[in-house]
């Protein structure tokens, strides 16, 4: 028993035109949509202007560099990571916290102790 696997289609001409318009409005979409997304890539670029930084700043873009390619590698949730966030969180507290502490000693403080920059004149 032979099987005819042959397409048939949607019934003759009347279906071969549909589908050619069908395809020719999806490549005219495609073609639309590939020039909007290069427009807004030419924009972004712009915008970033990466080859102006890079020429203006070397060195600050190649670390730049080196931190993106770290996190991107994993490193950012690493025991190294953590080290190096908790020791930077104390560098820029210490300062914050003695500077508090003098503001809290010098109003809780008797005035008699430093004089003030007016008696000093």
């Amino acid at each position: 028993m032979a099987t005819d696997t042959e397409y048939q289609g949607s019934g003759g001409k009347e279906g071969d035109g549909e589908v050619f318009e069908h395809a020719k409005r999806a490549v005219e979409e495609a073609k639309a949509f590939g020039s909007a997304v290069s427009g807004s890539m030419e924009n972004f670029s712009r915008t970033l202007d990466l080859r102006g930084r890079v020429e203006r700043h070397p060195i600050g873009m190649m670390f730049a560099a080196l931190g993106v390619g770290y996190v991107l590698g994993g490193g950012l949730f690493s025991p190294l990571t953590g080290r190096l966030v908790r020791v930077g969180m104390r560098l820029a507290l210490v300062p914050l916290i003695k500077s508090q502490i003098g503001v809290l000693a010098g109003s809780s403080g008797g005035g008699s102790e430093r004089p003030s920059e007016s008696d000093a004149i």
